[in-house]
């Protein structure tokens, strides 16, 4: 259905996740340097992921292989799209070190964001993010995204990232790389 979908864009690759892929990607999530940022911190067993695979590929859900310098070293998605609030759950990781404090991670952002806003006509992007995970906070505030109101006594608090403040923010994003 959607299996050799990539989008390139800002230097990366985005490439849609496939069935031969699923086990890097659960040793990627299963791996404590990145379960420490997740919600979800239980182990993924291989049946687990067989099964979250057959739930969330389809017109609903993009998880992307994220390329980088001929690399896959992260994934980032936009699940639960609702097309009539226009809105999707962004989620991203990046498991190579030798790319976490690098500009990768806003490549593939802005990659997928301007996929979201501009092909799927999304007007929101909605994110939930661990208090006690600085570094996202401040990366998805960069991107534009805005913390909801009434999160302060929620661990994963709510962000929104509505269309014009992302297209307001992207060419100063842009200018970084």
């Amino acid at each position: 259905m959607f299996k050799d979908m990539q989008l390139k864009k800002y230097d990366v690759i985005l490439t849609r996740l496939t069935h031969n892929k699923i086990e890097m990607v659960r040793n990627w999530r299963n791996d404590p340097k990145i379960v420490a940022f997740m919600e979800y911190k239980e182990y993924i067993t291989p049946k687990m992921q067989e099964a979250w695979f057959n739930k969330i590929n389809n017109e609903h859900n993009y998880y992307f292989i994220i390329q980088f310098e001929g690399k896959e070293i992260g994934l980032i998605n936009m699940r639960d799209i609702d097309y009539v609030k226009s809105e999707g759950e962004g989620g991203i990781f990046i498991y190579d070190d030798e790319y976490l404090n690098s500009d990768v991670s806003f490549r593939a952002s802005l990659c997928q964001a301007d996929f979201c806003f501009e092909t799927l006509g999304l007007k929101k992007i909605i994110a939930h993010i661990l208090t006690s995970n600085k570094r996202a906070i401040q990366y998805n505030k960069f991107l534009g995204f805005k913390k909801a109101e009434n999160q302060e006594t929620i661990s994963n608090q709510l962000y929104t990232l509505e269309a014009p403040d992302y297209f307001k923010n992207r060419e100063r994003i842009i200018q970084l790389f």
